[in-house]
């Protein structure tokens, strides 16, 4: 007479999941886009974004300038006022 547990039957491989299956995790975090590697993409990237900025920064210069040439009293901007750090620092202690 055998002693011990009988083998376990062989298991069959399990089929692999449909495609559509596969790609219902929903949307992913983070960014879209791939960073280049390449030194000189990077570099061009750089060139554009401060264009772009000084571009945006003419144009609204330009629209200031327009608008206080046809008003008569002076234009006041609103601007967000900077953080002082100094002074958040000397009312804790």
């Amino acid at each position: 007479m055998a002693q011990g547990r009988p083998k376990a039957a062989a298991k069959r491989p399990k089929a692999a999941p449909a495609p559509a299956a596969r790609g219902c995790r929903g949307p992913r975090k983070g960014g879209r886009t791939i960073a280049p590697k390449k030194l000189r993409v990077i570099q061009q990237q750089k060139l554009k974004k401060r264009l772009e900025v000084g571009i945006r920064m003419r144009i609204e210069q330009e629209t200031v300038q327009r608008a206080q040439s046809g008003l008569p009293k002076k234009l006041a901007l609103v601007t967000a006022p900077a953080p002082a750090k100094d002074k958040a620092k000397k009312g804790r202690s």
